[in-house]
């Protein structure tokens, strides 16, 4: 019998992740707004010369999101946030980028339902709605690695009471589930502050309540 791996968290280096190239097909921006060591990661995921929009934090301009997509010779083809809160979907900058991308498929975190399937390049990119810190919580996975927002791990409480325990357990099953319901690995996690980076993940195991909690209530 082999023993069970242990996942590796990576702290990010100080002053957090660079931008650029974090995993393959998974390019950085920047994390904004600029300065602010717990601001929100943007994201570009690309294949094939397709990209995907990953937050639309205050403080991201349409000219930066040019600025990346050309020099990497891509095209926007999405757009969209981890959950509807501010810091991840200011509306200036989702304003501003709609108007810059107009060919661009605009995907609301507050009205979008799941889990959805969409392509990069011939490359599969999942959304699965999982509501738990927020109401609209969505779960961005491409090509082995998985945004999970400011969604807790390894817990059902959360920071805030927005959502139900029974929508938060629901919530949890369903990301649980997605490995075998969807025939897909996931390796990797990040959090959309940058701060907690996991790689080697028992996925499972993320989305199961700690040791004493008790998963009962509305």
């Amino acid at each position: 019998m082999t023993g069970t791996r242990k996942p590796r968290v990576c702290p990010p280096p100080t002053g957090g992740l660079p931008p650029g190239e974090v995993f393959p097909g998974w390019w950085l921006i920047g994390r904004f707004p600029e300065g602010d060591p717990d601001g929100v990661g943007a994201w570009l995921l690309h294949h094939g010369g397709e990209a995907m929009l990953l937050e639309l934090p205050p403080g991201l301009t349409a000219e930066l999101v040019r600025r990346d997509l050309t020099g990497l010779g891509l095209s926007l083809k999405y757009l969209t946030a981890s959950h509807g809160h501010e810091d991840h979907w200011d509306l200036a900058a989702w304003y501003d980028v709609r108007r810059a991308f107009r060919e661009a498929r605009y995907i609301r975190p507050d009205r979008a339902s799941g889990p959805v399937k969409l392509n990069l390049g011939g490359e599969p990119v999942h959304l699965v709605r999982a509501p738990k810190h927020s109401v609209n919580d969505q779960v961005a996975i491409f090509r082995g690695v998985a945004m999970t927002g400011d969604i807790e791990l390894g817990r059902l409480a959360s920071v805030n009471d927005e959502v139900s325990p029974a929508v938060k357990r629901r919530s949890m099953a369903a990301l649980r589930d997605f490995p075998a319901a969807a025939g897909y690995r996931v390796h990797t996690v990040v959090s959309a502050h940058l701060n907690d980076l996991r790689t080697g993940v028992d996925w499972p195991t993320l989305f199961t309540p700690a040791d004493g909690e008790v998963p009962d209530g509305p």
